[in-house]
C-alpha cells in the first residue's frame, strides 16, 4: 500500500472497518456509513476550518468523529474525556473552538442546548471569539509539555508522512495487528499508531487506558497482536508484574520519555526474539524523530534514542551548557505550523523557521550519529510518569482572584509536587478548603500538588 497524501473517505472507512475495540461492547449492528456522519456534521452552522474539540474515550466513536470532522473541513483536536469541565471550557476558549463533542459535554450559560449525534453530545459554542484555520489541518494538544490549553497546528499530509516514516523505522506492515493502549489524544498514539495503520493497512485493536499488565498480556494473546507500544512507566509495571509477553508479539516500541538502559536489557533478556524499538519525538515535530532498534544494538547503546528517521535531520546548538549538553534541533517537513492556545506564553519549543524545531531538549550525538538526551532547558517535570509544567501550575493558581503569587517545585525524592499560594487578606480570612477545591477543579489528577501551602501575601506582592 502506498502512503496516501491525504485522508479520504474511502480510506477512513476501510480503517474503521478493520478496527476492533476490546474494552467496549461492540454493536451487533454495523455502524452507519461514515459519510452519513460527515453529512450531519456538515449541516451544523460551522464554517470551514472551525475548531472542534473531541473529548471521547479510546474507541470507534472517537475515531469516527475525528475522521468525520476532518473530512467535513473542520479542524479536530482530541482531549482527555476525564478532563474537568472548567478545563474543557478554558481549552475551548483558548483554542477558539466552535463546538465541543463529548459524552459529558454540556451547554454553558447562554449557549444552545446540546445536540445528540450518534449518541454523543455536541455543544455549539456561541458568544465567544472563534478561530478559523484551513481544512486539512488538525490540532494536537501537547500533553503538558508546553503548558495548559496549548496545542500545535499540523497539516494532515505532514502527519501522514510522519506516520509512514515511523512505520518504516519499526517495520510496521499490512500484516500487523496493532494494539493501541495509549490514549489517542497523545500524538504518538494518534499519529504513529493509528495513522500508521492507515498508511500501511495494518489492523488497529483499541484497548484502554487504563493499563493493567495481566489484561494487556491477555489481550495480546487473545487478539493475535503482533505490534504494540508502551511508555517506560508501563514497561516497568509490566516487568514488575512478572507477566511474560506472548510469543506472537513481534514488535514493542517504547517512547514518551527515556527508558533506563537496565530496563531495556531486562526487557530483552526476558523476551528473546522480540523487536524492541526505543523512540524519541515531540508533538511539535509531528511527532516522531528518531528510533533505536535496541534488539540489534550492543548494551552500551541502550541509553541512546537512536538515529533520525528517513527525512529527518538532527543538529545541535550551543546554549552555554558545554559541548555535551547542547540543544537538540530537529529538521523535518513534519514540524508543526504554529502554536495555538497560549499566544503570550514563552515557548518551550521554538520554531526557528518553517522546518527547524528547537526542542528544548539537551543532548549530544556520537561519532556514529546516535542521539543521546541529557536533560531539559525548561522547568517541565515528570510526576508518576506524567509530564507537568510548573509554569502552568503557577499560572492556573494565580488565575484565582485571591491568589497574588504562587511557587511550584518538584521533590524528586518524594515524587511530589509542592505548590505555595500567596493569598490576599489576613491569615484568618484565607478559605483554604474553598481555594483547594477550586484549584483542584482546574487541574488534571496528575497535576494536583501533593503538598499545598497557604501564605498571606504582603503589600508588594499585591502589585503584581
Amino acid at each position: 500500500m502506498t502512503s496516501p497524501d491525504v485522508v479520504d473517505l474511502e480510506g477512513a472507512e476501510e480503517l474503521l472497518d478493520r478496527l476492533r475495540s476490546v474494552r467496549h461492547q461492540e454493536s451487533t449492528e454495523p455502524p452507519r456509513p461514515l459519510e452519513a456522519l460527515c453529512a450531519e456534521l456538515a449541516e451544523l452552522p460551522l464554517r470551514p476550518g472551525s475548531v472542534v474539540l473531541v473529548a471521547l474515550s479510546n474507541g470507534l466513536p472517537l475515531l469516527r468523529f475525528f475522521f468525520a470532522c476532518q473530512l467535513t473541513g473542520y479542524v479536530p483536536v482530541l482531549m482527555a474525556p476525564s478532563t474537568p469541565a472548567p478545563r474543557v471550557g478554558e481549552t475551548a476558549a483558548r483554542l477558539g473552538a466552535a463546538a465541543v463533542v463529548g459524552s459529558r459535554a454540556k451547554a454553558g450559560p447562554g449557549q444552545p442546548a446540546a445536540l445528540r449525534i450518534e449518541g454523543v453530545n455536541v455543544v455549539l459554542r456561541t458568544g465567544h471569539p472563534l478561530q478559523l484555520h484551513r481544512p486539512g489541518q488538525a490540532i494536537l494538544l501537547t500533553s503538558g509539555t508546553s503548558g495548559m490549553a496549548t496545542g500545535c497546528l499540523h497539516e494532515i499530509p505532514a502527519l501522514l508522512r510522519n506516520a509512514r516514516r515511523h512505520a518504516d523505522s519499526v517495520g510496521l506492515t499490512a500484516e500487523d495487528r496493532v494494539l493501541i493502549t495509549l490514549p489517542m489524544y497523545y500524538s504518538f498514539a494518534l499519529v504513529a499508531q493509528l495513522l500508521g495503520c492507515y498508511v500501511t493497512g495494518a489492523t488497529p485493536v483499541v484497548s484502554g487506558p487504563p493499563f493493567n499488565a495481566a489484561e494487556y498480556v491477555d489481550v495480546i494473546g487473545r487478539e493475535g497482536i503482533t505490534h504494540s507500544s508502551l511508555t517506560p512507566t508501563l514497561v516497568s509495571a509490566l516487568l514488575e508484574s512478572g507477566c511474560a509477553l506472548p510469543d506472537g508479539l513481534r514488535t514493542l516500541t517504547v517512547g514518551g520519555q527515556g527508558l533506563a538502559p537496565e530496563r531495556t536489557g531486562e526487557l530483552l533478556s526476558r523476551h528473546p526474539g522480540l523487536g524492541v524499538y526505543l523512540t524519541y519525538g515531540l508533538t511539535q515535530a509531528g511527532p516522531r524523530v528518531s528510533t533505536l532498534a535496541a534488539h540489534r544494538e550492543p548494551p552500551h547503546r541502550h541509553g541512546s534514542v537512536g538515529l533520525p528517521m528517513d527525512g529527518v535531520r538532527i543538529s545541535l546548538r550551543d546554549v552555554g551548557r558545554g559541548p555535551g549538553e547542547q540543544e537538540v534541533l530537529v529538521h523535518s517537513d513534519t514540524v508543526f505550523v504554529r502554536r495555538v492556545g497560549t499566544p503570550h506564553a514563552r515557548a518551550a519549543h521554538e520554531l526557528l523557521d518553517g522546518s527547524v524545531l528547537a526542542t528544548g531538549d539537551l543532548g549530544r550525538v556520537d561519532e556514529d550519529g546516535y542521539l543521546y538526551l541529557t536533560g531539559r532547558l525548561s522547568d517541565f517535570v515528570e510526576v508518576r510518569g506524567e509530564k507537568v509544567s510548573l509554569a502552568s501550575l503557577r499560572s492556573v493558581a494565580t488565575s484565582l482572584p485571591e491568589v497574588v503569587a504562587a511557587t511550584a517545585a518538584y521533590h524528586a525524592d518524594e515524587d511530589l509536587l509542592a505548590l505555595g499560594l500567596h493569598v490576599r487578606g489576613t491569615s484568618e480570612d484565607i478559605d483554604e478548603a474553598g481555594l483547594r477545591r477550586r484549584l483542584f477543579s482546574l487541574l488534571s489528577p496528575h497535576e494536583r500538588p501533593g503538598r499545598l501551602t497557604f501564605h498571606q501575601a504582603d503589600e508588594d506582592a499585591l502589585r503584581k
